[in-house]
């Protein structure tokens, strides 16, 4: 199901759509994980929501089980990725690294 994102891509875990942005640069991401994320940093916070499914998201050498309606929120420059657990659904905000 499409939520008319701004954009909508299939990854190689599943597909992201684009739903807000600023200046080139996304604040709010929809993700759906079929398969596992690869590790990846950015500069600023990801703050994730767990809106279906469940699974491990990796924030540095912590492993966090998460299921829906958990939280997590990424400090900037920290490799993470995400695992589900069958299948999850994320919505990620992003905010600067000085908030």
């Amino acid at each position: 199901m499409i939520r008319n994102p701004l954009s909508h891509r299939i990854t190689s875990f599943g597909f992201m759509e684009l739903l807000a942005e600023q200046d080139g640069k996304p604040l709010v991401e929809f993700l759906h994980f079929d398969g596992n994320g690869r590790t990846h940093l950015h500069d600023e916070w990801e703050h994730c929501r767990v809106v279906k499914g469940g699974g491990i998201i990796q924030v540095g050498q912590d492993r966090i089980e998460v299921e829906k309606d958990s939280v997590c929120s990424i400090p900037p420059n920290t490799e993470h990725w995400m695992e589900p657990d069958g299948m999850m659904e994320v919505l990620l905000t992003y905010l600067p690294k000085d908030v």
